[in-house]
């Protein structure tokens, strides 16, 4: 990969922010849809057990299990009371708890121990820019670290051609970045200031499509046996969105949202959610 195309991948990294969910409203967004957000939960506590997800007080996910991440739902925006508890109980692990939505979309990552005081069980709330406009040979993509025990981390590709993320620490975001379409190795390295950790866990054969966005979770434990469950690290890409349909990204105004929705079951990694948009690739 050319030292070009180096600087424009790092170039497109955006902060990514995760707003603690508890009376913390998420940033406005002008150029979003002021009537409706899109809100979906991803499970990424390793030792938690399958949750539920409750909006002003009724059940909106139900048997959400680890490593899986929901559809996005569709709310009018404005404040809502989100819990979650046990799936199937009354038995309360985070909430109830206060938070604003815009007309952007949000993931919330349901992350940290349950069982252990190393990391605390917690909700944090992400702002997805998926109104980004995207090219036919570009996609967006971030990584968010939720493995519990795992130091931040470097993100590489290609046996460390590239850094497409530096010093990722558990419960953040790397940031978006803008990468040609086409399929990775991506290593996962220690944050080292030379870049050039040893590699802890390699995924083969990522496939990146034109005019989408994804989220690579960064899941489980890289010491299982040394914790409290046998849950090994892993990443699981998303697809986020293959057109833009809404959000604060620069381009929105240029933006191609007149298609429908894709199938989350065609992202790489697999999983249970949809992506938001469509359109013709």
């Amino acid at each position: 990969m050319t030292e070009t195309t180096r600087r424009t991948v790092l170039g497109g990294v955006a902060t990514g922010t995760a707003l603690l969910i508890g009376g913390v409203g998420a940033a406005a967004g002008d150029d979003g849809d002021d009537g409706e957000a899109g809100l979906r939960v991803a499970h990424a506590s390793p030792d938690a057990p399958a949750v539920d997800v409750l909006v002003d007080g009724d059940v909106a996910v139900e048997g959400l299990a680890f490593r899986e991440v929901t559809d996005y739902l569709e709310l009018p925006t404005g404040e809502y009371e989100v819990a979650v508890t046990v799936s199937g109980t009354d038995t309360t692990v985070f909430g109830p708890a206060d938070v604003d939505l815009d007309g952007e979309d949000y993931t919330a990552v349901a992350l940290g121990e349950v069982s252990s005081d190393d990391t605390a069980f917690t909700v944090s709330l992400f702002e997805d820019t998926n109104g980004a406009n995207v090219g036919d040979d570009e996609a967006r993509v971030r990584a968010i670290h939720a493995s519990p025990d795992a130091p931040a981390v470097d993100v590489t590709v290609d046996d460390g051609a590239l850094t497409l993320f530096d010093g990722v620490a558990f419960g953040g975001s790397s940031g978006y970045a803008v990468v040609p379409t086409g399929s990775y190795d991506v290593e996962v390295r220690p944050d080292t200031e030379d870049d050039d950790g040893e590699v802890v866990f390699e995924a083969e054969d990522v496939e990146l499509e034109g005019r989408s966005t994804y989220t690579v979770f960064a899941l489980g434990y890289l010491t299982p046996d040394d914790e409290p469950a046998d849950e090994a690290f892993g990443l699981a890409p998303t697809l986020d969105a293959g057109a833009p349909p809404r959000g604060d990204g620069p381009d929105d105004e240029d933006a191609d949202d007149d298609g429908g929705r894709g199938p989350h079951e065609d992202a790489p990694g697999g999983g249970r959610g949809r992506s938001r948009g469509g359109g013709d690739d």
